[in-house]
């Protein structure tokens, strides 16, 4: 409906609007009005706006129903809630403007300084009686920016300039630097880009996804997560988180420590660039469930072999071939079908995080495999060596993956890079090596590496590998004038080692 004439704008002392306010005759929060949302050095530097006598948007208000018990007109206000409301804190001394220090407050003004606050002319626009629903249009349009918003920008336009949402978007964007007048955010710089980096170098994020602030979004619901202790359903909790740490988020730096370790570890296991881990949904699940497995000890060789394994099991089962599926579980399965469709309902994250701990507790460091015999007596004599532990998948289907400290291992002994090569079976390379069980008894083998087409994955076989060892046995590699392969889990080495020149 058109309104009958245009709008115009009136001065009106601050000190009129303060006094309607306090007795009930404006109505600052309306129904279709936001939260309060603003910071508290918002409402500083608005007030700072006033004591200078600088200009600020207009305020919207309009009549509302006639009080018959009190005889009072009312009118609410359509935009500028906010604003007034901090006006009327301030004066008071209330809220974010008690026992504050970063604006001189009202009590502690001259009587002049007074004087100029309190009759402050503030534009206003008076839509006088123009009907509820004509109210709620115009501030529609008013805030019309968001119209075109999807659910994550209008969490920004609301709460954008909040704690939760800088810390948010510090860790999800390197270029974004807020003024120390605008947070309380201090994050160590190094770690900070650290995490920046991993996601930008991993392509975590598409163009698009940072164009529509989903990559906020995504460090919003791995911190709500770490700040509920377990998971929820689609994206439930950040809207109370950030209502609740709009204003202060004391305890950022408890959760940046643990999302930046649990990325820290993850980085350190030397996945490929494309890896089926650095999917939003698998590389959620397997930061939070890190993070809930706290300081346990990892092996971080026999970790990313087993990624690399159900990585492996996610390429069969998507290939359908039955004898395929016999290889993988159910609880897998189901994995790869929530995985793939991103579902962000509870019951799906919490079967992601009951495959990722199983995996991740099957990684944990005994006590007595720390003096593990051979791998000291190695380290003794400073012989250099990797390891590799074999997998049913890889066992089965003639496929293992060189993890980080293999491929780091070949390097060194000028063996192979795997930098120089390129991508696909036709270029392959073959390496002579041998299976060792004693100091007298071998049996040569035929080592072929390459990179998989399409993800690039790093790829070792070992000819008759499975009359050597079986699924979970630890190998270890070592250069005693060529590439020796010891089972570590079946043969004492003892006096092999002896014979190794150091």
């Amino acid at each position: 409906m058109k309104l009958r004439s245009s709008i115009p704008a009136n001065s009106v002392k601050l000190i009129d609007l303060y006094n309607k306010i306090v007795s009930g005759s404006l109505i600052t929060g309306p129904d279709y009005q936001r939260k309060l949302v603003w910071k508290k050095q918002h409402k500083y530097a608005f007030i700072e706006t006033i004591l200078l006598n600088f200009p600020f948007p207009e305020v919207y208000i309009a009549s509302a129903d006639l009080d018959l018990n009190e005889l009072q007109a009312k009118e609410v206000v359509v935009d500028g809630q906010q604003r007034l409301t901090t006006i009327v804190d301030y004066i008071q001394g209330v809220n974010d403007f008690e026992n504050q220090r970063t604006v001189k407050s009202f009590d502690d003004l001259s009587e002049q300084d007074k004087r100029d606050f309190l009759n402050y002319l503030i534009p206003v626009k008076d839509l006088k009686d123009i009907g509820e629903e004509n109210i709620i249009e115009v501030f529609k349009r008013i805030n019309s920016t968001n119209y075109s918003l999807n659910s994550n920008e209008v969490l920004n336009a609301q709460y954008g300039g909040g704690e939760f949402a800088i810390f948010s978007k510090m860790i999800a964007d390197k270029a974004y630097e807020p003024q120390l007048s605008e947070t309380s955010i201090d994050l160590v710089q190094e770690q900070r880009f650290f995490v920046n980096q991993f996601f930008e170098k991993n392509r975590i994020f598409t163009d698009n996804d940072i164009k529509r602030m989903f990559d906020s979004q995504y460090i919003m619901l791995l911190s709500s997560t770490v700040l509920e202790g377990h998971y929820f359903g689609r994206s439930t909790k950040i809207n109370d988180y950030l209502e609740r740490y709009n204003d202060d988020f004391e305890i950022y730096k408890i959760v940046f420590e643990k999302l930046y370790k649990a990325i820290n570890l993850i980085d350190s296991l030397g996945l490929s660039e494309k890896s089926y881990w650095f999917n939003k949904a698998n590389l959620f699940t397997l930061i939070i469930e890190l993070i809930k497995l706290g300081n346990v000890k990892l092996d971080l060789t026999l970790l990313e072999s087993k990624l690399n394994e159900l990585e492996n099991k996610a390429d069969l089962y998507f290939v359908g071939d039955e004898d395929n599926i016999s290889l993988i579980s159910a609880d897998e399965m189901k994995y790869f079908e929530v995985a793939r469709q991103g579902s962000h309902e509870l019951s799906a994250r919490e079967h992601r995080g009951k495959v990722i701990a199983g995996i991740l507790a099957s990684c944990k460091i005994e006590e007595e495999q720390h003096g593990n015999k051979v791998k000291q007596l190695l380290e003794e004599r400073n012989i250099s060596y990797s390891t590799l532990i074999p997998t049913s998948t890889g066992l089965n289907k003639s496929i293992m993956d060189a993890t980080q400290n293999v491929r780091l291992f070949l390097s060194e002994e000028s063996l192979h890079n795997y930098s120089e090569q390129d991508f696909g079976p036709e270029n392959k390379i073959f390496l002579e090596a041998y299976f060792i069980k004693s100091e007298s008894e071998r049996k040569s083998a035929q080592v072929s590496l390459y990179r998989s087409n399409g993800r690039g994955d790093y790829r070792i076989w070992f000819s008759d590998l499975r009359d050597f060892a079986s699924e979970g046995d630890e190998l270890v590699l070592i250069n005693n004038s060529g590439l020796k392969i010891l089972n570590i889990s079946q043969y004492d080495y003892s006096k092999y080692i002896e014979t190794i020149k150091s």
